[in-house]
């Protein structure tokens, strides 16, 4: 479900879990704050709120709806360039597109990264494989996957999210071995420019590999939900 308003989106699935959720607001306009909440309301939804630019002065007005501030996330770019050309995935390492068939583990690991639990995952599991422009690659050794990321492709735009290494198989450079192959792999089908969200944790590798941030955007969440 997608709802447009003046100044403000929501793209939700209708779960009852707030990050599968988002709404993004990048105006000023006082009406904006009460047109999402009442929209939320309307379809029994929660929701976790992006403020964009001039969207930043809502923080206090969303605050009396019960929403925390969690601080600035780093939002990034790689526009493709010649960086990631001669890259090839490091020797006992292999890389392909994840099918259904994967979802039992990819859902393991998404539970150990994330702290996801069974319901999460369930609505997790709906937005897997949805569309045949949402690609989720995993890296392998020995047979094991031990790194996945999925690629979301809107015409030559590429979003990267839902990046995760077991934590058994973490500091062995296996997401940025998985990055890159994913850079390479749809810079060279036409991709132009890459954006995602990242965590505080995962900056490290994003800067690692040539991504620039363009801003940090406040990011709100209902209080009783963490």
């Amino acid at each position: 479900m997608q709802i447009q308003g003046d100044g403000w989106q929501l793209l939700s699935i209708g779960s009852h879990f707030s990050m599968f959720n988002g709404v993004q607001i990048q105006t000023a306009r006082k009406e904006a704050v009460d047109e999402v909440i009442a929209a939320l309301a309307t379809h029994n939804i929660p929701a976790d709120i992006r403020l964009v630019g001039p969207g930043i002065n809502h923080i206090s007005a969303l605050a009396e709806h019960g929403y925390k501030n969690f601080g600035g996330t780093p939002f990034m770019l790689w526009s493709a360039d010649n960086s990631v050309d001669e890259f090839k995935i490091r020797e006992g390492l292999t890389a392909r597109r994840l099918v259904p068939s994967d979802i039992e583990t990819m859902n393991a690991i998404y539970a150990d990264v994330y702290g996801m639990g069974p319901e999460i995952i369930a609505d997790f599991d709906r937005l897997l494989f949805a569309s045949d422009n949402d690609h989720t690659y995993g890296l392998f050794k020995d047979g094991e996957m031990v790194s996945l990321v999925t690629a979301m492709i809107y015409k030559d735009t590429i979003g990267i999210w839902s990046m995760g290494t077991p934590t058994a198989h973490q500091k062995n450079g296996y997401g940025e071995q998985l990055l890159k192959y994913v850079m390479k792999t749809h810079k060279e089908m036409g991709a132009k420019n890459f954006f995602l969200h990242a965590s505080s944790a995962g900056k490290f590798l994003y800067d690692k590999c040539g991504w620039i941030t363009l801003d940090y955007l406040p990011y709100l969440s209902k209080v009783d939900e963490h």
